[in-house]
């Protein structure tokens, strides 16, 4: 899964970078705290240093980095508060948008798209990967709503998310259960069953929060 598209890049090498750094994010290979080395990456991609500050710049924009003036730039940590924020409006936004979906059992793509998701969840072994993944499942949840509003205002949270999401899927056991919920979600839509849908959707957050906090706090 790709990010960083939306950037009007000349240099390719910029996006390349940032997706690196935004996995090692999220692998937790980098930690809140942890100094973006300019140099290191600088070596790493054979190149200058000018697409590494441009990778930089794309994720302090985007919330993941924080760069501090004559010091460099760093991982941003969140504190429990940002992180139950954070995960209140992703679930507001779900719930809001699942107020407005109707007959979903007869959104066939969209099914498709979740059936086919869930089934690259079940092979998945890789962390990160599963993270991207189920970002994207429960941003086609938001499309069944069929609100451009509401999908622009979750893609616009979509990096923290994922970082929130990395430390709530660092424990294997937090990963098969996302895979039963995520089976239920896609159940509960085919079958038209919008209030067990609702609610299994309050309890998947609570579940990050939950985790998230034990993880970290």
């Amino acid at each position: 899964m790709e990010f960083f598209l939306n950037y009007p890049l000349d240099n390719a090498l910029s996006r390349i970078v940032a997706e690196k750094i935004l996995e090692q994010i999220l692998n937790g290979e980098l930690k809140p705290g942890d100094k973006i080395v300019e140099g290191a990456y600088a070596e790493m991609f054979s190149t200058s240093r000018s697409p590494i500050r441009e990778a930089i710049y794309m994720l302090a924009t985007e919330g993941l980095l924080e760069r501090i003036p004559r010091k460099g730039a760093f991982v941003k940590g969140y504190t429990l508060s940002e992180i139950q924020d954070l995960l209140d409006i992703r679930n507001n936004i779900e719930l809001l948008s699942a107020k407005r979906i109707h007959e979903p059992h007869k959104k066939k793509d969209l099914l498709a798209e979740l059936k086919s998701m869930l089934r690259d969840m079940e092979k998945c072994t890789n962390q990160t990967q599963y993270v991207q993944l189920n970002y994207a499942y429960h941003y086609t949840i938001i499309k069944f709503s069929e609100s451009s509003v509401l999908e622009g205002v979750y893609s616009k949270i979509s990096f923290p998310l994922l970082r929130i999401q990395g430390i709530h899927f660092s424990q294997a056991e937090t990963i098969e259960k996302s895979k039963e919920e995520h089976r239920k979600i896609y159940e509960y839509l085919k079958a038209n069953q919008m209030d067990e849908f609702i609610e299994l959707l309050r309890h998947h957050t609570e579940n990050v929060i939950f985790n998230v906090s034990k993880t970290l706090f």
